[in-house]
């Protein structure tokens, strides 16, 4: 099987998912693709349903391969997105815009 790649990844979740205005924040970690999913797909949802929803995608698309390639993903909507990010960098972070 062909190396997973950032772009398969982000591709798989937009489409098994129907992300909505998704945005990723991904890098390789080892062998393995790591990060966040942000959408607004995921409001409403907990943490657990938005796991399973995830790696429900993934096993459907990979299979077996799935846990081989893909480490933590972390999902978010983009409101809980960016209040991470302000208070990251202890809480100095200056808002674009």
């Amino acid at each position: 099987m062909p190396a997973l790649t950032k772009t398969r990844l982000q591709d798989i979740l937009r489409q098994r998912l129907k992300l909505k205005e998704p945005r990723f924040a991904l890098e390789k970690f080892g062998t393995r693709l790591v990060g966040s999913v942000i959408s607004e797909t995921f409001r409403g949802k907990g943490d657990l349903r938005r796991q399973q929803m995830i790696w429900n995608a993934l096993e459907a698309e990979l299979g077996a391969e799935a846990n081989r390639r893909v480490g933590t993903l972390l999902a978010y909507t983009p409101q809980e997105w960016d209040i991470d990010l302000d208070f990251s960098s202890n809480g100095r972070r200056a808002k674009a815009g």
